[in-house]
């Protein structure tokens, strides 16, 4: 497929129309002396608070801006501060003229907008979770936003949108290379109380990756204030089983050309999972119960600088880190009973796994607003760098129903792991609004070498032999290479439309160096999106979007490194796993506070870990596999209630079909089912000044197919409570998870004909207290007075 194609195919959708999408305005700001103000911040917000467009005023004070028609609130700011508003209703291009903005502080005070943003706001392509607003995710981490975040859901270290098969994730519009576990484990590493917001892209458009099959969560941060030096320390307590700890604090500079942000964070602490596992041989029955005490222990920072080379270029360095020591007790207890339900034996298995994690992230970035009609161009260089240690240490013991010790049978090992990703990657984005269509494309190259080593010991006999048939040396590499090309096009005062085609070229090759086995893989696809709105009314929209995604597996399912929890069973990864494909599409219907949306997903060659068994073996391997397709349709209802100031209700609704196809029936069975599931999000204002909130939540989900997998019901409440004191510079909170201890779940699969059920609990009753403590001030501009001053007037 040529690139012509790809400018015949936009051509022929967009130059049909005529001109009617965008409209121009401009104008000039002064001060009280007649001198030209440079460098103040135009913005632009919708009815919603939500800002559309931001632009800079040049050498000459002026600024032009192109915008979708509409009704606006335009904010001008110096440094952050407000210095003039104004209500405006573009419906025709507009010359404002000039604005004048009287230097005086008291002036400054009067025109200060104190808007209160909404809790949940929906855009067209996203939705918007305000985590600054809510109560729940005071003193927690990412994770415990992400979970109460409308649309989605966080089970079994998967992060998912309700009804969907997956996801990726990104932190400020940047991707985070992880997933499972490991992801896990950085998000808890991120404060709550740094969060801004959370966006839910369920169809993202052809600018970003095509990776995350079914859509992208943006978890933004907080930004440093104009001209000020703030922060702020922080600290919570948890109790769950177990205690756990965290203290943190970061601190904010912004002067003049100069924006500085940094953090840091430690939490230490533990947790108790519990598992039990059940598999129904044909001539007896096995159970087993795993007990777990998870301790925490890691290190987290970062630090981003930013310096405006000039009124139109801003250049700048983010770096975040992670140093994790997890360690993870269990004692895993296995007993074996006959059909009639007599104890024929029991297996005793203590371990020890001790993991060492550094997570470096660098990135490298510069934005250039090349004129005032919004021509912009963006560029992005990162590394990553993830290093992960594991030494697990095991023994297993097996005895009589009346406890001897059968002879011969103890065996201890110890199974070491070492995994090492480098990812360096580079993009470029450049915006072009033109009269007829806003255009917007760019490219991304990126670089994966992933390489494991895996030992096995067998200690036994206390001296360390190394058993070669356990052992493995494996590379990865994976190149992408990726085009994009993307238009928006307002058709008229009711239809919009937004076009985009993204191309990615993929290389990998995986190379296990033990067993002298290679598998590579080659692969260009095109990845198209589609958007179009119809306003039928200012509060009443509807919309249509389709998209294709992909699912690459993540490292950790790639790593053949074995985890034994017994010397029975096992989990190990598949390096020979191969990417899935999802084609989405949804129509959606915005009315006031009510959306509705209608969805279906077909995924193709999809990937899950299942537990292998057969009936002459009693070891139990857990290993993810290509083999089964899934189908899915489904209608979402959300509505927010706010007829009351003292309380808002966001409320969600999904109800849909799923069935999954196994290309292997004779191993694992076919799947389908109905799924229900309803969250509600409520905040109570409990007094006039606004300093003392309330927050109840509720999340319910029936009986539902996870992957290969069914899975029981559940539901739980959770609730807080959260005080501001000295003028709102202190916050404390204490909030209540998982209230009646029923975020309970049993999954059942039956493979080669032997039915298996797995009950999980994660230790997820808990109550948190937080404290929380803001610091700053502003800086005074400093004005030096030049030697050429009275000879630079003379050229005005």
């Amino acid at each position: 497929m040529n690139k012509g194609y790809f400018l015949v195919l936009f051509l022929t959708v967009f130059l049909p129309y005529k001109v009617l999408a965008q409209v121009k305005i401009s104008g000039k700001v002064k001060n009280q002396n007649n001198k030209s103000l440079e460098l103040l911040e135009v913005q632009f917000q919708d009815k919603d608070c939500v800002l559309v467009k931001s632009e800079l005023t040049g050498i000459d004070g002026d600024f032009t801006v192109t915008i979708a028609k509409g009704e606006y609130l335009m904010l001008i700011k110096e440094f952050g501060k407000m210095v003039h508003k104004q209500r405006l209703n573009l419906d025709h291009d507009l010359n404002i003229g000039e604005i004048r903005i009287v230097e005086n502080q008291q002036q400054l005070q009067e025109v200060t907008v104190t808007s209160k943003k909404k809790l949940i706001v929906r855009k067209v392509d996203r939705l918007v979770f305000n985590v600054e607003n809510s109560v729940s995710a005071s003193g927690g981490d990412a994770i415990d936003a992400l979970k109460i975040t409308p649309g989605l859901r966080v089970e079994e270290d998967q992060i998912a949108m309700i009804g969907k098969s997956g996801m990726s994730v990104m932190i400020d519009d940047r991707f985070i290379k992880l997933s499972g576990e490991d992801l896990i484990v950085f998000l808890k590493s991120i404060p709550s109380d740094n969060i801004k917001s959370i966006e839910v892209i369920s169809n993202p458009p052809a600018k970003y990756d095509a990776e995350g099959n079914s859509g992208i969560v943006n978890i933004k941060l907080k930004k440093a204030k104009g001209n000020s030096v703030s922060g702020n320390l922080k600290t919570s307590y948890s109790q769950a089983k177990y205690p756990l700890e965290n203290f943190g604090g970061g601190l904010n500079y912004q002067k003049d050309k100069v924006t500085i942000t940094s953090n840091v964070n430690y939490s230490n602490g533990s947790t108790a999972p519990y598992q039990e596992y059940t598999i129904f041989y044909p001539n007896y029955t096995w159970f087993e119960t795993n007990k777990v005490r998870s301790l925490q222990n890691s290190l987290s920072g970062g630090f981003t600088v930013d310096y405006q080379i000039s009124s139109k270029t801003v250049m700048g360095v983010q770096y975040s880190g992670v140093l994790s020591k997890p360690i993870r007790k269990g004692v895993n207890n296995s007993s074996i009973t006959n059909n009639n339900f007599v104890l024929d034996s029991l297996i005793i298995t203590p371990s020890r796994l001790e993991v060492e994690r550094k997570m470096h992230s660098v990135n490298f970035h510069t934005i250039t607003k090349i004129d005032s009609s919004g021509r912009q161009l963006s560029a992005d260089i990162d590394y990553f760098k993830y290093t992960s240690d594991l030494n697990n240490s095991f023994s297993t013991n097996t005895f009589l129903s009346d406890g001897t010790e059968i002879a011969g049978r103890y065996i201890a090992a110890n199974n070491l792991s070492n995994q090492n990703i480098d990812i360096y990657s580079g993009k470029i984005d450049y915006e072009l609004p033109l009269k007829w269509v806003n255009l917007s494309f760019g490219g991304k190259l990126s670089f994966i070498n992933s390489d494991s080593k895996v030992s096995y010991f067998n200690t036994t006999d206390l001296h360390p032999i190394l058993d070669l048939s356990k052992s493995n040396i494996f590379d990865y590499k994976e190149n992408t290479q990726a085009i994009y090309i993307s238009g928006n096009k307002t058709l008229t005062k009711k239809w919009e439309l937004q076009l985009g085609f993204r191309l990615e070229n993929t290389q990998t090759k995986g190379f296990s160096e033990t067993l002298s086995q290679a598998n590579t893989n080659d692969y260009l696809k095109l990845f198209p999106t589609l958007y179009v709105t119809y306003k039928l009314a200012e509060d009443n929209t509807f919309g249509f979007n389709y998209n294709r995604r992909i699912d690459r597996p993540g490292y950790s399912k790639l790593n053949p490194f074995r985890f034994y929890t017994s010397s029975f069973n096992y989990t190990e990864g598949n390096p020979f796993l191969q990417p899935y494909f999802t084609d989405n599409i949804e129509l959606s219907h915005t009315y006031k506070n009510l959306y509705t949306s209608v969805y279906a997903y077909y995924l193709k060659n999809g990937f899950d870990e299942f537990a292998y068994v057969s009936p002459g073996s009693v070891t139990q391997v857990v290993r993810p596999v290509n083999f089964y397709t899934e189908k899915s349709i489904g209608l979402v209802e959300s509505y927010t209630f706010t007829k009351w100031k003292w309380w808002e209700s966001n409320n969600q609704l999904n109800v849909y079909y799923s069935k999954t196809t196994s290309e292997i029936p004779d191993i694992v069975s076919n799947i389908e089912n109905w799924t229900c599931s309803f969250n509600s999000i409520n905040v109570f204002v409990l007094n006039k000044s606004k300093t003392i909130k309330s927050e109840l939540n509720f999340v319910c989900k029936s009986p539902a197919v996870v992957g290969s997998y069914k899975a029981s019901g559940f539901y739980y409440f959770d609730t807080g409570f959260s005080f501001l004191f000295f003028k709102k510079k202190l916050q404390t909170a204490v909030n209540f998870m998982d209230v009646f201890r029923t975020q309970k779940r049993i999954f059942e699969q039956t493979v080669n004909g032997i039915a298996q059920k797995n009950f999980d609990y994660r230790d997820s009753q808990r109550i948190r207290f937080s404290l929380v403590w803001n610091f700053g001030k502003s800086i005074k501009e400093q004005k030096k007075k030049f030697s050429n001053d009275e000879e630079k007037k003379r050229t005005n």
